[in-house]
C-alpha cells in the first residue's frame, strides 16, 4: 500500500503533538504544581485546586479529542462498508 509521503509526515506531526499533549497533562498534573493552586480561595464555592485539576483534565480531553479527529479524518470511516472512504 502506497501512501502519500505529505500524509505520513502529517500523521507523525499529530503522533508528535499527542505525546507532547500526554507529557504536558502528566507535568500539569504532578504534586509541585497542584501544590501552586493549593490555596484557601474558592470559585463559585469550589475549592481552587479542585477547579484546576478538573481544567487541566477538560482541557487535555478537549486537546485529545481534537487531535484524534484531525489522525482519522484522512483515514476515512474503518466502520463503513468496504469502497466508501
Amino acid at each position: 500500500m502506497n501512501r502519500d509521503p505529505a500524509v505520513v509526515r502529517a500523521e507523525g506531526r499529530l503522533a508528535d503533538r499527542a505525546l507532547a499533549l500526554m507529557v504536558a497533562t502528566l507535568i500539569l498534573l504532578t504534586p509541585p504544581i497542584l501544590s501552586i493552586f493549593n490555596q484557601p480561595v474558592l470559585v463559585f464555592g469550589i475549592p481552587l485546586l479542585h477547579v484546576y485539576c478538573y481544567a487541566a483534565w477538560l482541557a487535555a480531553i478537549a486537546c485529545g479529542a481534537w487531535l484524534a479527529q484531525r489522525l482519522t479524518a484522512g483515514q476515512g470511516d474503518p466502520t463503513g462498508p468496504p469502497g466508501e472512504g
